[in-house]
């Protein structure tokens, strides 16, 4: 699934894999070997791909079309109601 979907959102872009490489500055061998897929590249490396490529490094590890939803509501409680927050005691200071 990354391998393919680096190389069609680069090909979109109509760049070469040393084009990827400079705008991410990783080794074009290693944006060569992950659209082959026999690499597994750091989050750095797909924040760093994703960033050049102007998507969200979750549009590259899922199928196309799949829709990111931004933002979620708070859970629910057992009614339907929001979730209330569980409030502890405040610390105390550790005395020595």
């Amino acid at each position: 699934m990354l391998a393919r979907n680096v190389r069609e959102r680069r090909l979109l872009k109509s760049w070469t894999q040393y084009d990827l490489a400079a705008e991410t500055r990783l080794r074009q061998a290693l944006v060569s070997e992950i659209e082959a897929g026999k690499a597994n590249p750091t989050l750095l490396s797909l924040h760093r791909i994703a960033s050049a490529l102007g998507v969200q490094v979750a549009e590259l590890v899922m199928p196309q079309g799949t829709v990111l939803v931004q933002g979620t509501k708070p859970a629910a409680g057992a009614r339907g109601r929001p979730a209330k927050k569980k409030r502890g005691r405040p610390l105390k200071p550790l005395s020595r």
